[in-house]
């Protein structure tokens, strides 16, 4: 019900944009494809692994469709529809369990293999442009809000020991919706009447609650089966753009 309610606001959202924009007799309607680097910050990279909230990220990739209404040269209604994958640190997950199980378990190798982090959704808010040069490069800023589906990644470890059965501990792939906000600034290039350049950096935050996240361990290992994740990212993009009308 609650991701049902959140993807019915997005398109009411994106369906007063494009009402504005099909009404409008001035001003632009515009679209542009960037694709970038995606760098976690604070909880999100943490490496704690006695915490379900460290999310071990590692940077990953970004891509995002950003689209509006231009009301005027300084004024614009957008939506963005983003992306973006993290890895997860498992040489960190190594390390972590070689330090917690150092005198219980001396002997133990731990072989970690896992999936990755993804975020992905659809936000909608105020893009503001200021014009530095002859009116082909803008300082560009941007507020948005919406919501972001994300995926926790599974887990996969086996400590192994000669003679021993090998111990294993499995954290199953999750999925959760969660209200986000974007905050972003950055440059646009107009290159030609319909064709512009983009830079921006955002930042961009979520904070999903996963319930009843699975986890299986032939050993003494425990866990929470529902946290909340903390996703911060700063998202660093370049990309292409067009005025389509």
């Amino acid at each position: 019900m609650r991701q049902l309610s959140l993807t019915i606001s997005m398109l009411l959202i994106i369906a007063v944009i494009l009402s504005i924009s099909g009404r409008a007799q001035e001003g632009d309607v515009y679209v542009s494809l960037a694709g970038g680097m995606s760098i976690p910050l604070a909880d999100y990279a943490a490496t704690d692994f006695s915490r379900e909230t460290s999310g071990f990220a590692r940077p990953g990739g970004n891509f995002t469709i950003h689209f509006g209404y231009r009301m005027n040269e300084y004024l614009s209604l957008c939506g963005l529809l983003s992306g973006s994958v993290n890895r997860f640190d498992y040489i960190s997950v190594q390390e972590e369990l070689n330090t917690i199980y150092r005198e219980v378990l001396p002997d133990t190798r731990w072989v970690v293999e896992t999936k990755s982090w993804g975020l992905g959704g659809l936000l909608a808010g105020l893009n503001v442009s200021l014009p530095l040069h002859t009116r082909r490069l803008y300082l560009e800023g941007r507020l948005l809000g919406g919501f972001l589906y994300s995926y926790s990644p599974a887990v996969y470890i086996t400590g192994v020991e000669s003679g021993m059965e090998d111990k294993t501990i499995t954290i199953e792939q999750s999925a959760a919706p969660a209200w986000s906000f974007d905050a972003g600034a950055g440059f646009r290039y107009q290159r030609s009447k319909k064709q512009y350049f983009t830079l921006y950096a955002d930042y961009v935050y979520a904070q999903p609650y996963f319930k009843d996240v699975r986890t299986n361990s032939n050993f003494a290992y425990k866990r929470d089966d529902s946290y909340s994740q903390k996703a911060g990212a700063l998202n660093i993009t370049l990309g292409i753009g067009y005025i389509v009308n």
